[in-house]
């Protein structure tokens, strides 16, 4: 083992024992529960087995990885303090969470962008969104799965077929999210497709009436359905001054619900704008380590797909933070890979799969480069 891998693997070792003794070790030392033990020990190990030797065993991109792992250990410690049994269901939601990631990752490799995948991914996208407009009594939060789904088929109808059919499955995506009432999800999903849309094909032609048909169906639309304004006043003043730069367990009414499927509620409250913030940030190397793999992609699919993974992430964590403050007239959007909601975990950990698969896939060709111009010397 050479002196560099064996300072980084010592670095990741003590970031692993600070989670565990700020996250779930501290907590349990002072409340003496044997769950918050099981999670001081549980949590920690998983993500050293993860980022070591299934990285290594499935050629999974480290970074990736390990943001994705230390964004749900935020998200379960955030609940243990509280509700430590919630914790370790969310615990237990996160294993089945990188199980996904696993198969995201080695789906990608073998998933050619041909028009049979991109008619399946798009069949089955637009039936989840249209199984709440169907049965009513179907209340399974399927959003982020579907948004998974149609994403890959939009890369896959842009890379091959054109931006037509690409604009119209964007629309009809979109379409469906307004009339199940999900405005804000419509709105982040016509930012991601448009955008898509001017990097492959930036010509006005087809941007241009793109973006006006999505003006007038979100006009229509929102006119129609008016999403309930969420009141910021308290949660801007007087909760931030209770909780503090450091936290203060200080829980108003309405951010105490572990149900919510909103975890960053509860961060700001037991940890502090400081420690959030910081949090927050750590989005910022995801998406643009995402960015650098999307830019060295050799197919034109993994590139359309890896940015456009990014952008609905970036949208995602963007939105989350501004509505929660009070800046949309949204209610608090779910933070990526910080929900209780099983669905929309698994689709964001699938997602993070996608971009590890296609990093590895870049590793492979440039070894492959390397092997071809040794062989040629």
């Amino acid at each position: 083992m050479t002196k560099q891998k064996s300072s980084a693997r010592f670095r990741f070792s003590g970031v692993m024992l600070f989670l565990a003794l700020f996250f779930f070790l501290v907590p349990a030392l002072q409340a003496g529960d044997y769950r918050l033990y099981m999670l001081a020990a549980g949590v920690p190990c998983a993500m050293l087995l993860c980022c070591t030797i299934l990285a290594r065993a499935f050629s999974l991109d480290r970074l990736i990885l390990a943001l994705s792992l230390f964004f749900c250990s935020v998200g379960i410690a955030s609940l243990a303090m509280t509700v430590p049994d919630t914790a370790l269901v969310q615990a237990v939601s996160c294993g089945i969470g990188i199980i996904v990631l696993i198969v995201g990752a080695i789906l990608i490799r073998s998933l050619s962008g041909s028009l049979l995948t991109a008619i399946s991914a798009a069949f089955l996208g637009l039936l989840l969104l249209a199984g709440k407009l169907i049965a009513p009594t179907f209340t399974l939060p399927v959003t982020q799965p579907a948004l998974a789904l149609l994403l890959i088929a939009f890369a896959v109808l842009l890379s091959r077929e054109g931006p037509i059919s690409a604009a119209g499955l964007g629309i009809a995506a979109a379409v469906l999210l307004l009339l199940r009432g999900e405005t804000a999800d419509a709105l982040i999903w016509g930012l991601t497709t448009l955008l898509l849309l001017f990097a492959a094909d930036g010509r006005l032609l087809v941007v241009l009436p793109s973006l006006a048909a999505f003006v007038l169906l979100f006009y229509g639309m929102y006119t129609a359905h008016t999403p309930a304004l969420v009141s910021q006043e308290a949660l801007s003043a007087d909760t931030l001054k209770a909780v503090g730069a450091l936290g203060a367990d200080l829980f108003p009414e309405g951010l105490s619900v572990p149900e919510s499927g909103s975890l960053f509620s509860r961060l700001l409250g037991h940890y502090g704008l400081v420690f959030t913030g910081l949090t927050v940030l750590l989005y910022l190397p995801l998406i643009l380590h995402g960015t650098t793999v999307a830019s060295c992609a050799r197919m034109r699919f993994h590139a359309i797909l890896a940015m456009g993974i990014c952008l609905l992430l970036g949208l995602y964590t963007l939105s989350s933070v501004l509505s929660f403050f009070g800046f949309l007239p949204f209610s608090e959007l779910e933070m990526p890979l910080m929900t209780t909601s099983l669905p929309s975990l698994c689709a964001h950990f699938f997602l993070a799969g996608i971009l590890c698969g296609i990093s590895g896939r870049n590793d492979s060709d440039l070894a492959e480069d390397a092997h071809l111009a040794m062989l040629a010397k």
